[in-house]
C-alpha cells in the first residue's frame, strides 16, 4: 500500500471570489483528506475561499500573496512546505506560482497547477517563464489542453485532463418554489444562468437575445445568479431594453443548486469556459441545458440528445436556442435531455474518479519528478 500524501493546495484569489477554480479545490482537498492524505489549504485571510475550506472541516492556512518574486513569502513558503514534509503542491494562479512554485522548487516539492481556462496564459515570455516552474498543469477538458498545448513554448506531455466530479449528494436536491420567491407568474417558462457577473460569461448577450424574442406568446423569465463588477452595466442593459419584467439579478445565492433544479431551463451563453460546473451540475439534477459552444461544452452536451449547443458570441444562435427551447417546452423531446443527462454525468464525471486520478497523477509525479 502506497503511503498517504502531504498536500499543499494554494490559491491566492481574491477574498470575496468564488468560482469554479475554488470550488473545484475545495471539493478536491475534501475528498483527498477524506481519504486519508493530510491536507493543508491556503488562501488569503478571511477569504471566502478559506471561510467554505473550514466549513468542510479542512486545516487552512493564512497565506497572503500580493506581489510577484517576493523573497519573503519565497522563503516563508519554503519553509511551510519543509516544516510540514509537504510532498506535492497544488497552485491556481500565476502569482502563486511566482511565489510558491520558486518556494516549491527550492524544497525539492514538485508543482502543479490546477487551470481551467485560458484567460491566464498567452504568447508573453513571463508565461513561458512561468510554466517552467511547474511539474505539470491540470486541465478539466481536452480542448483546454490542446489549446494549451498549441502553445509553442509547452513542454510536450506537460498537460493532463481530470475531469470535475460531483458527489453522488449533489444529485438529490429538493425543488424550491423560485416562482414565489421571486414573484414570477405561475405560466412563466423560468430560464436560470449563473456565474460572475464578468464579460466572460455572456449575461449582455443574453440580455440582448432575450429582449428580440420579447414578443413571443409563452411567457418566460430569466434568472441570473451571480455577483460581479459588470452587475451596474447589466441592470443598465436590462433597463435600455425594457426587460425588467422578464430579467431578474438575483445576486449569489447559497442555494444555487436548489434554483438550478427548480428552473425549467438552464442556460450557459459564455464566450469562454473550461469545463463548465453551472452545466454539469445542471445536468446531474436532469436538467435541459442550453449552453454555448465553447471548450469542454461539447465533452458534456450531445446537440440534441441531451442538452442543446449554440455557436458563441451569436446573440441570434442565443434567440434560436430559447425559441426552441420554448417552443418545446414540457416536450418529450425536453424531457429527454433531462434522464440522458443526467444518465451521462453520473456514469462519467463522479468524485470517486476524479479522486481515483489526481491521486494517481501526484503519485507519479512525487515518483518521477526531478527538482
Amino acid at each position: 500500500m502506497k503511503k498517504k500524501l502531504n498536500i499543499f493546495f494554494s490559491n491566492s484569489i481574491s477574498k470575496h471570489k468564488w468560482g469554479g477554480g475554488e470550488k473545484w479545490m475545495v471539493a478536491a482537498a475534501k475528498g483527498l483528506s477524506d481519504r486519508g492524505h493530510s491536507v493543508i489549504l491556503s488562501g488569503k485571510a478571511n477569504s471566502l475561499l478559506l471561510k467554505k475550506a473550514k466549513e468542510q472541516s479542512l486545516k487552512t492556512l493564512p497565506l497572503n500573496i500580493y506581489a510577484d518574486y517576493n523573497p519573503f513569502k519565497i522563503w516563508y513558503t519554503k519553509k511551510i512546505l519543509q516544516n510540514q514534509k509537504i510532498d506535492v503542491i497544488v497552485l491556481n494562479l500565476n502569482k502563486d506560482i511566482r511565489v510558491a512554485g520558486i518556494a516549491a522548487k527550492l524544497a525539492k516539492v514538485p508543482a502543479i497547477i490546477a487551470r481551467n481556462g485560458l484567460q491566464l496564459f498567452s504568447d508573453k515570455w513571463k508565461y513561458k517563464m512561468t510554466i517552467s516552474l511547474v511539474d505539470g498543469i491540470i486541465t478539466n477538458s481536452k480542448s483546454i489542453q490542446e489549446a494549451y498545448e498549441r502553445f509553442p513554448w509547452m513542454e510536450a506531455g506537460k498537460t493532463v485532463v481530470i475531469y470535475n466530479g460531483l458527489r453522488s449528494q449533489e444529485y438529490n436536491i429538493e425543488n424550491i418554489d423560485i416562482h414565489k420567491l421571486w414573484n414570477i407568474p405561475k405560466d412563466n417558462i423560468v430560464f436560470v444562468a449563473a456565474g460572475r457577473l464578468t464579460t466572460q460569461k455572456g449575461f449582455d448577450l443574453l440580455i440582448k437575445a432575450a429582449s428580440s424574442i420579447d414578443h413571443l406568446k409563452n411567457p418566460f423569465t430569466i434568472l441570473i445568479a451571480g455577483k460581479g463588477k459588470e452587475k451596474n452595466q447589466l441592470e443598465g442593459l436590462i433597463k435600455n431594453y425594457n426587460m425588467d419584467n422578464r430579467i431578474r439579478l438575483i445576486g449569489f445565492q447559497e442555494n444555487l443548486s436548489g434554483i438550478l433544479k427548480s428552473s425549467d431551463f438552464v442556460i450557459m451563453p459564455s464566450r469562454q469556459e473550461g469545463m463548465p460546473n453551472v452545466v454539469m451540475e445542471s445536468m446531474a439534477l436532469g436538467k435541459p441545458v442550453l449552453a454555448a459552444n465553447v471548450n469542454g461544452v461539447p465533452e458534456l452536451i450531445d446537440h440534441c440528445v441531451n442538452g442543446y449547443i449554440f455557436e458563441p458570441m451569436k446573440i441570434d444562435a442565443i434567440e434560436d436556442a430559447m425559441k426552441y427551447a420554448i417552443k418545446h417546452y414540457k416536450s418529450e423531446v425536453v424531457e429527454n435531455w433531462g434522464k440522458q443527462a443526467k444518465g451521462h454525468v453520473q456514469l462519467n464525471f463522479t468524485i470517486e474518479k476524479m479522486l481515483d486520478n489526481l491521486e494517481e497523477y501526484f503519485y507519479f509525479k512525487c515518483e518521477n519528478s526531478i527538482r
